[in-house]
């Protein structure tokens, strides 16, 4: 279920808006919105059969300053990771991850705020609610034994999330590796999403940021 889940929202917008052969800034952000209803109506199907609550999922206001704070101190590790050590060893500038980014840049400042915004609610928002909220939250409710569950359930969280990311590259992989177990961390340790949530926008952003300013 959790893998037609996430072929539904994560693959198919993408393919149907053509995004992967290069579409306007319009076709980004409809992605992105699609992203975000697919992974909600997906969710709330599966809480009122269950009937669990968005709260099982991990959606609550309740120490949000303390978790936001959390998931943006995760940020600087991962920055230094990527942007001093993978980044600069598959290229700098000609690396997949840099390339991307600069030829985004190019095309003009809508395109780069698309693909911003498709990173924050396509990517921060609409995957955390899936793969830590929807996969590791609400799933193992259906289940017995719920503890070895979410178990199974974050260690296909890290994977399935690293497969649908398709790394072009070692460096990239390693990246995407560290950000599933920084999310699903993030998740475990507070039960909540707020933190993977602010933590992965944050990245989105701040990883742009670094490439125009390292290599722009």
């Amino acid at each position: 279920m959790f893998l037609g889940g996430a072929l539904i929202v994560f693959v198919a917008p993408p393919l149907a808006a053509g995004v992967f052969t290069g579409q306007g800034p319009a076709v980004l952000i409809t992605v992105a919105l699609a992203e975000l209803l697919l992974v909600c109506a997906i969710t709330a199907w599966w809480l009122h059969r269950r009937r669990l609550r968005w709260v099982d999922v991990g959606l609550s206001a309740r120490h949000w300053v303390r978790d936001s704070a959390l998931g943006a101190a995760a940020v600087v590790p991962r920055l230094l990771l990527e942007f001093g050590v993978l980044v600069p060893m598959a290229g700098g500038a000609d690396s997949p991850e840099a390339r991307e980014v600069l030829d985004n840049t190019a095309a003009g400042g809508a395109a780069l705020a698309a693909t911003l915004v498709l990173g924050v609610i396509g990517g921060g928002v609409a995957e955390e609610l899936y793969f830590r909220g929807f996969m590791i939250g609400a799933l193992p409710e259906a289940f017995r034994r719920r503890r070895r569950a979410v178990g199974v359930a974050a260690v296909l969280s890290v994977l399935l999330f690293g497969l649908l990311h398709v790394p072009s590259s070692w460096s990239a992989a390693v990246a995407i590796a560290v950000a599933g177990l920084v999310y699903v961390g993030l998740f475990m340790l507070t039960g909540r999403v707020t933190a993977s949530m602010v933590s992965h926008c944050l990245w989105n952003t701040a990883a742009v940021v670094a490439v125009l300013t390292l290599y722009g």
